[in-house]
């Protein structure tokens, strides 16, 4: 018999994007981005990166935004994410506070198959006693196990059609649990780069770290 005692859901450390801690309710899709994609960067298949601060009003929109850097010039990636802006809506954010929004304009999003994001923040995980459920219960299982999905975001940030891309070790039941718990994990609507998650892929890696349950004193 085994007991968990830790799960990491090994996700990407990133410094937080804006000057304040921003839960998006309302931002660009994959489709958004790719039909704001200016035409000259889209002909010659360049991706660019925009930093815009805005300021917080009220209702969680982004007003008055500015654009503070943009990379690589010339190709009008500034004009389209102050246009993207008027999307955005955030909670937990005091009115008038000033915000910096990176916007990224990744050349994947042009293409017929989703792309996949590279740092997503998770807004909701599975809870220990979660994981503790689904362990699969084995005589001489492994200690340690590794498991990753690669799933669909739709909107809300939910995730859907999810398959195991990596399973270490295999056949010991450890990748059907974690497909069993993807419902319960939930992602925000931009990446930490800023990049759109719905309409996307995401990779979703799971560690599972046992130790055996100890033994009752006789």
């Amino acid at each position: 018999m085994v007991r968990m005692s830790a799960f990491a859901a090994l996700l990407m450390a990133g410094a937080a994007p804006s000057l304040a801690q921003t839960a998006w309710t309302a931002a660009p899709t994959a489709a958004d981005i790719a039909a704001a994609y200016p035409a000259k960067a889209r002909a010659e298949g360049i991706g660019g990166g925009v930093e815009l601060v805005c300021t917080a009003a009220r209702s969680g929109a982004m007003d008055d935004c500015q654009v503070l850097g943009e990379q690589p010039r010339g190709y009008g990636f500034g004009v389209a994410a102050r246009r993207l802006a008027g999307t955005l809506r955030a909670t937990g954010i005091v009115h008038g506070t000033e915000v910096r929004v990176p916007v990224t304009f990744a050349p994947e999003v042009l293409k017929s198959v989703p792309m996949t994001v590279k740092t997503p923040k998770w807004t909701a995980t599975p809870t220990t006693a979660d994981m503790q459920a689904l362990v699969p219960k084995q005589a001489d299982g492994p200690n340690e196990a590794r498991v990753t999905l690669v799933c669909d975001v739709q909107a809300g940030g939910a995730l859907n059609g999810c398959a195991i891309d990596r399973e270490e070790p295999v056949g010991q039941g450890f990748g059907p649990a974690v497909l069993t718990l993807a419902p319960k994990f939930r992602t925000d609507l931009m990446s930490v780069e800023g990049q759109p998650t719905v309409g996307a892929k995401v990779r979703l890696p799971v560690r599972f770290s046992l130790t055996p349950a100890p033994q009752a004193a006789k």
